[in-house]
């Protein structure tokens, strides 16, 4: 699945969450969104505005530790290594790089007034798992 091909619904309902100002660049934090757990990255190469969020669950060790990742890239796609087992994700789609069938969630943000907001259903569910 594309990332283009991933929009917010126009009903969605919105999470606030925490100042962008508190999100330092390559650096994750975890958050509560509508009961769920959520890793989320301001990414130096983005707009100073722009927030990605994905699933805190690691889903093959299935440990919340994804807001403690690496950020980096693969080619000039965005990603995130686990701390776990240093499986890279995209950050488009959630994908594992290596085995794309293995995915985070993926939720929709967005900057308002300095907040950052998350959308309380993601736009791609996690797998299952391993």
């Amino acid at each position: 699945m594309s990332a283009a091909s991933l929009t917010t619904p126009v009903t969605a309902t919105w999470v606030r969450v925490c100042a962008v100002d508190a999100l330092f660049p390559d650096r994750g934090a975890a958050a509560l969104v509508d009961g769920r757990q959520v890793a989320l990255f301001r990414l130096a190469g983005d707009a100073p505005t722009t927030v990605r969020a994905i699933g805190h669950r690691d889903p093959y060790s299935g440990a919340n530790v994804m807001a403690r990742g690496l950020v980096g890239t693969v080619g000039d796609v965005p990603v995130v290594v686990s701390p776990m087992h240093k499986q890279r994700f995209r950050f488009d789609d959630g994908c594992a790089i290596d085995e794309p069938g293995v995915s985070v969630g993926v939720w929709a943000t967005r900057v308002l007034d300095g907040v950052v907001e998350v959308a309380a259903t993601p736009l791609v569910e996690p797998s299952a798992g391993l």
